[in-house]
């Protein structure tokens, strides 16, 4: 924990204080502000002042629930280029590519942008090239995706508030409650999609700047194979093989941080 910066000048100190609060909101999750006071060692009336710049110039935002603050646009937009200055997306590429190749799905790599996914990352199995249009750029409402549920699951913690008082439709809080407890029993979470054919599978990728997550679209129809357990392995195992690719090579996610 950094402690209060106290040398420079007010502007200086302020900028200095004002970047740490960004930076412990994207490492740690959406935090009120007496939590950030706290975790800052601020005064509770200057963490209040620097969070109302913060959010008049949109690098902070309130969350859903309990009062409590995420980074904002802002602060997303310079998520965009740290995940474009850094090996991320090369790292993930091909490991999502053999993901998708072998089971013959559609393997994206997601980031939360408000209350939507963002694709960063798509990969096409041998015959999925048509199907479930998806495209880098594409944005879908987070609880619409396993990869939106792992987003939404990582940003708020379960434990924080029931998913019935977080403001879904009857539709979305089924979904999600479902989708939470595979997660529970399989470390993945998990959306189908009858319309289409496909199960989407999703597990959170943590690096310390940015929130991810990696999704993976099966096909289920009467030719596809119906071992939702390997998807569930592989996918499992191409997260983990990614944070250790990004861990040797210096882009921390947040169990090291």
């Amino acid at each position: 924990m950094k402690a209060r910066i106290e040398d420079g000048n007010s502007s200086t100190v302020a900028l200095q204080n004002g970047l740490e609060l960004v930076r412990r909101l994207s490492d740690e999750g959406p935090m009120t502000s007496e939590e950030l006071a706290q975790s800052l060692s601020l005064r509770s009336d200057t963490t209040a002042k620097l969070l109302k710049t913060l959010e008049m110039h949109g690098f902070v935002e309130p969350a859903r629930f309990a009062k409590r603050f995420q980074p904002g646009r802002m602060a997303g937009t310079l998520s965009e280029k740290f995940l474009g200055d850094t090996p991320v997306t090369d790292i993930v590429r091909p490991v999502l590519q053999a993901l998708a190749d072998q089971h013959d799905g559609i393997g994206t790599l997601v980031v939360a942008d408000r209350d939507e996914a963002l694709l960063l990352v798509t990969c096409s199995g041998p015959t999925r090239q048509n199907a479930h249009e998806c495209h880098v750029g594409s944005t879908y409402p987070l609880p619409f995706t396993a990869g939106g549920h792992a987003l939404l699951f990582t940003m708020h913690n379960a434990a924080d508030e029931p998913i019935a008082e977080r403001g879904y439709n009857e539709v979305e809080t089924r979904a999600l409650e479902e989708s939470f407890a595979f997660f529970c029993a399989s470390g993945c979470f998990r959306t189908p999609l009858p319309e289409c054919d496909l199960l989407l599978l999703g597990a959170p990728l943590h690096l310390s700047n940015a929130v991810l997550a990696l999704e993976l679209a099966v096909p289920t129809g009467s030719s596809a194979s119906q071992d939702t357990t390997a998807a569930v392995k592989d996918l499992l195992a191409a997260v983990e093989l990614i944070q250790r690719k990004c861990s040797t090579l210096g882009v921390r996610y947040l169990e090291d941080s």
